[in-house]
């Protein structure tokens, strides 16, 4: 009964339950169809509202790609222009780049012929064409002139190089100084054909025109004056008989080259004067010893075979007093043999030969200095040699090679010194094989006598063979 009641209840329950869930989705699907109207009449609005918007935005559209295509096509103008602008500069920079090279190769070479030119220049030129020339190169060093600005001294310099060849084709006549034979520096005038320069100073003085120790010219008169007439009135622009060195003034500079003894030695710098020193004291010692040894006194011929007589005759007085009467060592050696000849051989000898080692010193002293003079005067030279090259390139560095004359007193210096040093070195080599074989010739004969004098004694001591009598047997017939 129970259980039926509560499936009762159940049922009521679960019937009534789904009355109120059908309500609720007849709301809900009310509420959604509400909506659904909403959002599409929203739609239509929407849809409406982007009709009426879209012409408009599309001409819009239209007219921003039109002018995106006209900006496009102003830009890709632009470019090409820029690129070729890019080219004709850069072709441009090349052309201005190349003839830059060519503006600058211009400057040098005509700064070097300014160099050359002045490598060239007679003495008496030197005043006219030295600022033009400094003018050049000062404008070709300077970084801070224009390119044009250093053309215009370069072009200054090359005309006046072909003024000057203009000259000297023609001859050309100039004023100006220089100095006289008497050391005076006079006024006058040059006259210069070709590579002769003349000069004839208002006081009459005339000659050919050289380079001297200053650096206005020196004036050398030809022929004691000789041809002085001629050369005034060359340069007064008359006719005259002038001088002419058909080797092109060589005779001159060859004459110019003589020099003493003095001068020449001056040339080898400052270790010449220690050769000169060594070969001074070498000559001296060389001297002494020639007078040394060739005055040496030397034993009669037969004295030793006279002293040797006595001896074995028993008179030993009478032989000391022939050695005393031999001068020099060798007498010295002599009375020292006498004096011990009593004794055994060997001890002799050995006496004999201490008097020849006590000689040999006195004999042989300063003939190594001789010989280290022969050896060291080389080294010298070639010291002063080394200095002269060293000296040299160091002149390379500042002048560089284009001026022998500033390279000539390293390798003056250089020659000079290697000459005197062989002058030296060869005469005392041979100076002290000369006398070295002297003195050992005066060593050798005195060891020849000891050897002989021992020999003697050995002789006299050895027992004698009696003298057998020879019988003679007569027979009488």
């Amino acid at each position: 009964m129970r259980k039926s009641i509560l499936l009762t209840l159940v049922a009521a329950k679960l019937f009534s339950a789904s009355l109120l869930g059908q309500s609720t989705i007849d709301a809900a699907s009310a509420k959604a169809e509400k909506k659904l109207e909403d959002a599409v009449a929203r739609l239509a609005a929407l849809r409406e509202e982007i009709g009426s918007e879209k012409v408009p935005l599309a001409t819009d559209r239209d007219r921003i790609f039109a002018d995106l295509r006209e900006v496009r096509r102003e830009a890709d103008r632009a470019q090409r222009i820029s690129d070729n602008m890019s080219a004709d500069l850069s072709a441009f920079e090349a052309d201005l780049k190349a003839q830059s090279e060519v503006v600058d190769y211009i400057i040098n070479l005509s700064s070097e012929f300014g160099r050359t030119l002045d490598s060239q220049l007679d003495p008496s030129e030197t005043s006219y064409y030295s600022e033009v020339i400094a003018r050049s190169e000062t404008a070709a060093e300077d970084p801070y002139l224009a390119p044009l600005e250093k053309l215009q001294p370069q072009k200054a310099v090359i005309e006046a190089g072909l003024k000057r060849m203009e000259g000297l084709v023609g001859g050309i006549t100039y004023p100006g100084k220089a100095v006289s034979p008497a050391g005076l520096l006079e006024e006058g005038t040059f006259a210069r054909f070709g590579p002769v320069t003349l000069f004839a100073s208002e006081s009459g003085v005339a000659g050919l025109v050289k380079r001297g120790q200053s650096l206005d010219p020196d004036v050398l008169t030809i022929a004691e004056g000789k041809f002085d007439a001629g050369i005034v009135a060359l340069t007064q622009g008359e006719t005259g008989e002038i001088p002419l060195d058909s080797t092109l003034n060589n005779a001159l500079a060859i004459a110019a080259t003589k020099e003493n003894l003095f001068d020449h030695i001056d040339k080898g710098g400052i270790w010449i004067y220690p050769i000169l020193g060594f070969a001074a004291l070498s000559l001296i010692v060389a001297v002494f010893k020639a007078f040394e040894i060739f005055t040496l006194p030397k034993p009669r011929a037969g004295v030793l075979a006279e002293l040797l007589s006595k001896l074995d005759d028993g008179q030993k007085d009478q032989a000391m007093g022939i050695a005393n009467n031999t001068p020099g060592p060798v007498g010295h050696m002599l009375q020292q043999g006498v004096r011990y000849s009593d004794h055994d051989t060997e001890l002799v000898d050995e006496i004999l030969y201490e008097s020849i080692v006590e000689t040999q010193p006195k004999v042989m002293r300063l003939l190594p200095f001789i010989s280290v003079t022969a050896a060291v005067a080389p080294l010298l030279g070639l010291l002063g040699t080394v200095t002269g090259m060293i000296n040299t390139f160091n002149r390379i560095k500042i002048f560089g090679t284009g001026d022998a004359k500033s390279l000539s007193g390293g390798i003056s210096e250089a020659l000079v010194t290697t000459e005197f040093g062989l002058i030296v070195a060869i005469p005392s080599l041979l100076l002290y094989a000369m006398l070295s074989r002297k003195a050992k010739a005066y060593l050798a004969r005195m060891e020849k006598m000891s050897i002989s004098f021992v020999n003697g004694l050995k002789t006299m001591r050895e027992p004698r063979a009696p003298i057998e009598e020879e019988s003679v047997v007569f027979s009488m017939k």
